[in-house]
């Protein structure tokens, strides 16, 4: 009796093993973490003029702010490539590749993320209201978009400030589709440059 009992005990442990082995397994395709490149925009520097500090905080609106990869078709429903990421959530995706390009221009002395250590003379704060794949109804095209809104703080007061990019795909693999991604941040970032150096009344020629 005890012999059976061992063996019928050793029969559970097995199946309890096997029931967690099954748990642990996944056939879901390993996860890809795609990266985007900041724009770098070298500008022609002036030697006498003021060079301001400035910081950047970029929030985005409820639903944006994951690191997935999102599609929004045209009955409003928003999903997301599967076993696709970005780094991290795309706020502070988009705030360290802007302050990138923002350092790369020389414009400015300084600029911190959005808790700054010190404070600064410039203040940019945008939201991310638009960064995801657009289906039509038919599903026969795509396109990604990126909107951001906010407003730049000078000496002078708030200043509004409105980026807006589209990239059309015509290739639906998902490398075409992160580059257009990357596209789109270009774009965006050369806008942000011109806005800020326009409002704030520091215009330099990029030369790169």
């Amino acid at each position: 009796m005890t012999k059976i009992l061992f063996l019928l005990g050793i029969v559970s442990m097995s199946f309890v093993i096997s029931a967690c082995a099954g748990l642990l397994e996944s056939k879901q395709p390993s996860e890809r973490i795609y990266w985007l490149e900041p724009i770098i925009l070298q500008q022609e520097v002036n030697v006498d003029a003021v060079v301001p500090s400035i910081a950047v905080s970029v929030s985005a609106v409820p639903g944006l702010d994951t690191n997935r990869l999102l599609v929004l078709d045209s009955d409003a429903h928003l999903n997301y490539y599967a076993s696709a990421r970005w780094p991290d959530n795309v706020s502070e995706v988009l705030e360290s590749l802007l302050r990138t390009t923002l350092e790369s221009t020389g414009r400015y002395s300084r600029v911190a993320g959005a808790v700054a250590s010190q404070p600064t003379d410039l203040q940019l704060d945008l939201e991310l209201r638009e960064l995801f794949v657009l289906e039509n109804a038919a599903k026969s095209s795509q396109e990604v978009r990126l909107f951001l809104k906010g407003n730049l703080n000078c000496d002078t007061g708030a200043r509004g400030i409105i980026i807006q990019a589209a990239i059309e795909i015509r290739d639906y693999r998902l490398a075409k589709i992160v580059a257009a991604y990357q596209q789109a941040l270009n774009d965006a970032s050369k806008q942000l440059v011109a806005q800020t150096a326009e409002l704030c009344g520091v215009t330099k020629q990029i030369i790169n």
